[in-house]
């Protein structure tokens, strides 16, 4: 029997990134509802058809860097311990309210998605993606 995502959870995540193993920012990571991850997937994934020759191959045209910064800026829904680089002391999560084809999301603020490195960036959406997957479990069922 399959089970439903769960859109108002978030799980802890620590980043292999941070260096500090003993005071480690933790970062609260939630799922995209299947309308939000069919947007993102639209707005970042284009296929092209030759017209001329149908035996052609089509071309898929995919935006990772763009893709991964949707996925964090909404499936990133807190963190504790995240330095602020302009004074060394913790930053305060922000989040704006956005509206997608006529549905309200949280999305993290610009001027914090500005300041996680793109490294950083393509982790959390790695493990937000994965959380939106079905488990082991229930693929085998």
């Amino acid at each position: 029997m399959l089970t439903g995502i769960n859109i108002y959870e978030a799980k802890p995540y620590k980043s292999k990134l941070d260096p500090d193993k003993d005071n480690s920012t933790i970062f609260h990571v939630g799922l995209l509802d299947s309308y939000l991850r069919a947007y993102i997937e639209d707005q970042t994934t284009s296929f092209e058809f030759s017209s001329k020759n149908p035996k052609d191959p089509a071309k898929a045209n995919i935006n990772a860097s763009k893709r991964n910064l949707l996925v964090v800026k909404f499936g990133l829904k807190g963190f504790d311990n995240f330095l602020d680089p302009r004074d060394k002391k913790p930053l305060k999560f922000d989040t704006v309210s956005t509206a997608i084809n006529g549905k309200n999301y949280t999305a993290v603020t610009d001027e914090i998605i500005s300041m996680l490195p793109k490294a950083l960036i393509d982790e959390l959406s790695e493990v937000i993606l994965a959380e939106n997957s079905l488990s082991g479990d229930e693929e085998k069922n």
